[in-house]
């Protein structure tokens, strides 16, 4: 591969170029200032441990994208079998559904031909058409007012957007219901996606492409999102006409699923080339929830209000059910939001577990303090604040055996020693006891 002749520099530029991810660049500058800096000097020390973190976060995203490349070819392969068993017994088609589906406008553009008379299509037509009809008649019925007018000139879907339409058996999971508050649509995004729509629970995706859509929008809400940047992050590799196509498909998919919120209101709005989530609605998304309750935590503590900051930590922890979009196996664009807030969440926990020890609350600093190295077992500040309860407590075996289970993590995963604050802090706990 070309990455492997050119060496880590260029893979590494490769990486962030693919990702856009800003986090990667500082990989590109120690690889190159590497050289210069002595082996045996603290800074050389520190760039290395940088770069096995890295290295091993690198190796994680590339073992996943290869998972989910797989996954997507069988995926694929079954939505077509199905669609094709759907179509062979077809009867009657999407002429028998509803002439306003939901989230769409009441207007509507005249078929091309008439349904009776002379220059009708023979009955079964449709049917006759197979897959190709079927999405050029499931892409009419799904269309705003704007969005036929704009579509109009384009020619029939193409084929290539049936993996898009069904979600298979396996990948099919019911979830316990979300617990936000009362809201039009609430979704928990944090962990796998969870969504209610006027506190009705979505057990089903009908289209992971929507979902895709759908989880784009949330994460940025409050901002219109050019069409043209949901076609080329979901249909990179189509033609423009069939990226579009696509997409108007995946939409009336997601306007579907987010139906029923109030009577003729969009849950999606469409003007200038964007799309964006409306307002009018009350949205409830618990990674919201999680920044906001992080910021008021932030804010007292830097006011001296422990207690205060200590509630507002447990809030946000409790709100973070694992990582975002837990469940999705085949986006890419959500990584580096996904490593940020996994920070953001382990750095509550080592302020939750400093701000139990400071009141003398040890039981409940040791059970952060464990949560924290339950997540990442190399977080050296974790290990110190288990390793300061256990010497309040006099528990000299107890700091030891935490030492040794960082050292020994740090050594595993990292392939270095603890960091100088750490050793300093064991031999003066040992020492005192």
């Amino acid at each position: 591969m070309p990455g492997a002749r050119t060496g880590a520099a260029e893979a590494a530029t490769q990486l962030r170029r693919l990702a856009q991810d800003p986090s990667f660049r500082p990989v590109e500058r120690v690889l190159a200032e590497l050289g210069t800096v002595p082996s045996d000097s603290s800074a050389g020390i520190e760039a290395i441990r940088a770069l096995r973190r890295w290295g091993a976060e690198y190796l994680r995203v590339a073992d996943e994208l290869e998972t989910a490349a797989r996954r997507c070819r069988l995926a694929e392969r079954e939505i077509g079998e199905r669609i094709d068993e759907f179509l062979t017994s077809w009867q009657g088609g999407p002429a028998a559904a509803p002439a306003h589906g939901p989230g769409m406008a009441p207007e509507r553009v005249p078929e091309a031909a008439p349904a009776h008379g002379p220059g009708a299509p023979p009955a079964g037509a449709r049917r006759r058409n197979g897959r190709d009809g079927w999405f050029r008649e499931l892409l009419h019925r799904g269309r705003t007012g704007h969005e036929q007018a704009e579509d109009r000139p384009l020619p029939a879907p193409h084929t290539g957007a049936a993996p898009s339409l069904a979600l298979p058996a396996a990948a099919q999971r019911q979830q316990p219901a979300p617990a936000g508050p009362a809201a039009d649509v609430a979704a928990l995004v944090l962990g796998p996606l969870e969504l209610s729509v006027a506190g009705r629970r979505v057990l089903r995706w009908n289209s992971l492409k929507a979902r895709a859509v759908f989880q784009y929008l949330l994460i940025h809400q409050g901002r219109p999102i050019r069409r043209d940047v949901l076609m080329e992050l979901q249909w990179p590799d189509h033609t423009r006409n069939s990226a579009r196509n696509n997409l108007n498909v995946a939409l009336y998919s997601l306007r579907n699923t987010l139906d029923g919120p109030g009577q003729g209101v969009q849950p999606v709005l469409y003007q200038d080339g964007c799309y964006s989530l409306n307002p009018e609605l009350t949205w409830w998304i618990d990674r919201n929830e999680f920044l906001s309750t992080l910021h008021h935590a932030e804010s007292a503590r830097r006011a001296g209000r422990p207690r205060q900051a200590i509630d507002a930590y447990e809030q946000a922890v409790r709100l973070y059910r694992g990582p975002l979009f837990e469940d999705d196996c085949a986006g890419d664009w959500f990584l580096p939001e996904q490593r940020h807030l996994g920070e953001l969440y382990l750095q509550a926990l080592e302020q939750l577990a400093t701000g139990y020890f400071q009141l003398g609350e040890l039981p409940e600093a040791v059970r952060a303090g464990q949560l924290a190295v339950g997540t990442d077992p190399c977080c050296e500040p974790a290990h110190r604040i288990l390793m300061r309860c256990f010497g309040s407590q006099h528990q000299r075996q107890l700091v030891s055996r935490q030492y040794r289970s960082c050292v020994a993590a740090l050594q595993d995963e990292l392939g270095v020693p603890p960091g100088e604050d750490t050793v300093q802090l064991f031999r003066q706990l040992t020492a005192a006891m």
